[in-house]
């Protein structure tokens, strides 16, 4: 099953501090939320949802982590953050 990423807000000061919250959709529908925020002291990552009833159930980790792989794969120079891939890229990534 192939899950879109959104970008629902980003606020990221440098590579050290920033929070971004990213929505998982599947057919245009948001199933469920994503939110990171970190800074050099720490790094927190919450799924906001219900994992075993998401059209392709995975442990809340795989969602967390494939949304970042996803985005850090369409990454360029040209992107100084991970979000800048949203302003040319539609992101989606793939559970089971």
């Amino acid at each position: 099953m192939e899950y879109e990423v959104t970008l629902i807000e980003a606020n990221i000061e440098n590579a050290m501090k920033g929070e971004m919250r990213l929505g998982i959709e599947l057919d245009g529908e948001r199933k469920a939320t994503v939110e990171y925020n970190w800074t050099d002291k720490y790094f927190n990552a919450r799924f906001v949802g219900h994992a075993p009833s998401m059209p392709a159930p995975a442990h809340p980790i795989t969602f967390l982590q494939k949304s970042i792989e996803a985005m850090q794969a369409l990454k360029t120079e040209e992107h100084t953050f991970p979000t800048d891939v949203f302003k040319d890229h539609k992101v989606y990534f793939r559970v089971g």
